[in-house]
């Protein structure tokens, strides 16, 4: 198995999926198209994480320097600052490797910013992807940010 990448980001009753190309460089860029599902839509997202770990990540040329990269995800949701997003939001990411399948989920500081996480959990890298994704639901389900109230979506 070959590197593969997903991030799923919960925020506001909602599981926001980019797709993640692998540049030829190497490094992971999300791009478009964005799916946006409502978390009780655990079978459609479960779906598309499991379709991109049996498939692995598109690849694209490394793309050129740019000062206004943009973000398919605040494009998505009509929103201007990613601090605003990160505040209410968790991500979580999977990443398959040759020898392991990794889970990673983002921790929070007392700002409400992203920081380095607790939750890291590991499986072989033979471990059935149902049962991975199994595992990520149900971690994502019962975080804060996933079932809070919208508020972010203003676009303010």
């Amino acid at each position: 198995m070959s590197m593969v990448r997903v991030y799923l980001y919960a925020v506001g009753q909602q599981i926001i999926i980019p797709e993640l190309s692998e540049t030829d460089e190497g490094f992971f860029v999300e791009t478009a198209p964005v799916k946006i599902f409502p978390v009780q839509d655990i079978v459609g997202w479960k779906a598309v994480v499991y379709n991109v770990l049996l498939k692995g990540n598109p690849s694209i040329p490394t793309p050129g320097k740019t000062s206004d990269p943009g973000s398919p995800i605040l494009e998505a949701l009509g929103l201007k600052r990613w601090q605003d997003f990160e505040r209410q939001s968790v991500l979580y990411t999977v990443h398959a490797g040759p020898r392991f399948i990794s889970v990673y989920a983002t921790g929070k500081n007392e700002d409400k910013s992203w920081t380095t996480g607790t939750k890291d959990r590991k499986f072989a890298s033979q471990a059935p992807l149902e049962l991975v994704v199994q595992e990520v639901a149900m971690d994502i389900i019962k975080e804060p940010e996933a079932v809070a109230k919208p508020m972010l979506l203003l676009g303010g």
